[in-house]
């Protein structure tokens, strides 16, 4: 088998809603395996002290072990020749890095208090614990809340009052969109990593019924919402005609 063509294992938490996952570094890597048409089979982990640094996604790679999103990526880049970045000049890359490094490194926190700590995202996340028995949901629920709560207080953020973290997150869509190109992609025609990340962050944001001021500022964005229904449906068009529950609320 051409080495372009061998799937690796992706393991990452099942499927929630009509995204490809509730965990934007889970959505971002399956996004990220499409834009790049490497073939991958998902491995669904509830647990993520599986990974090898106790996180989520990871893949096996025939036999390699590979964590954390940016490493996987370089490593299929290297690996696999395949380099959706390529035609990237040295301004755009730096401005993916930034655009990444306020995603991921300030909002992807945002999305765990809003998602898995205020009780308006909770209501709809609890189903992450379906599959135990019932008698057990409530305990580990309240585990994984405890734990995610500390991440918070630690890394800083819970910290800060409610209004205050909104109010965070909002200038950190405002700097990203403000440097968003009218698509329809973000430099423009062609795909590129950073619109894995972006995708992935919306629609674990916009496209969920999760319903927090972030969510009702970015769909009233022109074109916010028509980017990220437009890369699910054509990197994810099984899940692209999502049930009106989803895009409503």
């Amino acid at each position: 088998m051409n080495e372009r063509d061998r799937p690796i294992r992706l393991f990452q938490f099942p499927r929630m809603f009509d995204i490809p996952n509730l965990s934007p570094f889970c959505c971002k890597l399956e996004t990220w395996l499409r834009i790049a048409g490497i073939p991958y089979v998902v491995e669904d982990t509830r647990n993520p002290r599986k990974g090898p640094r106790g996180k989520l996604p990871f893949i096996d790679d025939d036999g390699q072990v590979v964590a954390d999103t940016t490493i996987i990526i370089d490593h299929l880049k290297r690996t696999r020749g395949i380099d959706p970045d390529a035609g990237l000049d040295p301004s755009q890359r730096a401005t993916a890095l930034l655009v990444q490094r306020t995603l991921e490194e300030h909002y992807a926190f945002v999305l765990a208090y809003t998602h898995l700590i205020r009780d308006e995202g909770r209501r709809h996340t609890e189903g992450r614990f379906d599959a135990l028995p019932s008698f057990m949901r409530p305990l580990v629920s309240g585990l994984v809340r405890k734990q995610v709560a500390k991440i918070l207080w630690f890394q800083g953020l819970s910290r800060n009052t409610h209004e205050e973290i909104v109010e965070a997150a909002l200038r950190d869509w405002r700097a990203v969109l403000a440097m968003m190109s009218s698509g329809p992609f973000f430099f423009g025609a062609e795909p590129s990593s950073i619109d894995a990340t972006v995708f992935a962050t919306l629609a674990s944001t916009v496209l969920t019924p999760i319903d927090t001021p972030i969510r009702t500022y970015l769909r009233s964005q022109p074109g916010c919402l028509d980017y990220a229904e437009r890369m699910r449906s054509r990197y994810f068009p099984e899940l692209s005609a999502a049930p009106a529950m989803a895009l409503s609320a």
